[in-house]
This record gives structure tokens, sequence and C-alpha cells, in this order.
């Protein structure tokens, strides 16, 4: 198989939940840091740290749920299902990925 006929599928595999855990992280740092703010926490109200802190939850968020993902992973390995178990791979990775950007973009934007 010709990479150049599977690079668009994949990529289209992996898009949402890349942009979906970033955009969890970044709204999520950006909403706890301004709801610090409002409540005159402002020595605690750091966008980078609650972004550190929700990244799981945007990789949860992104993949749809934990249980159903996770379920789903594990019965492609018992059942030898390569295809899925690859799919599944992609998805978290994505996610995770997307959630770190979401993390690095936010600290960026507050070191500079």
């Amino acid at each position: 198989m010709k990479w150049w006929l599977v690079a668009p599928k994949v990529a289209a595999l992996m898009a949402p939940p890349l942009f979906l855990a970033c955009g969890v992280t970044l709204g999520g740092g950006l909403l706890g840091a301004f709801g610090h703010w409002l409540a005159g926490h402002q020595a605690d109200a750091d966008a980078s740290q609650i972004a550190f802190r929700i990244r799981i939850w945007a990789v949860a968020v992104a993949i749809g749920g934990t249980i159903s993902a996770l379920e789903s992973f594990e019965q492609s390995l018992a059942t030898r299902a390569v295809l899925d178990l690859v799919r599944s791979g992609l998805t978290l990775t994505a996610a995770y990925a997307g959630a770190e950007l979401g993390y690095w973009l936010i600290r960026a934007w507050m070191q500079s």
C-alpha cells in the first residue's frame, strides 16, 4: 500500500482528537485562570499550572470517554484485531499530543 493513499486517512483519524484535546486544554487553562482571578486569588492564577492539571481530562474528552475507549482497546487486544488496535493507538496518541500541545502553547504564552 502506498503511503500517499494512507496518509489522508490517518490524518482524518488523528485530527479530531488532537484538536479537541488541544482546545480543551487551552480553554480549561485560560478559563480556570480567569476564574481564579475573579475569585481574588491572583497569586495562584497561573494558566499553565491549570492546563497541566487538566491534560488527562482533555485526553478523556478527546477519545470519547475513558471506559468505552479502553474497553474497545482491550477487546481488540483480546481478539488480535491489529487494525482496530492501531486505530485506537493512533487516536490515543493524537489526543495526548493535542493535550501536550495546548499545555505548551499556554506555557509559551505565559512566559512571554
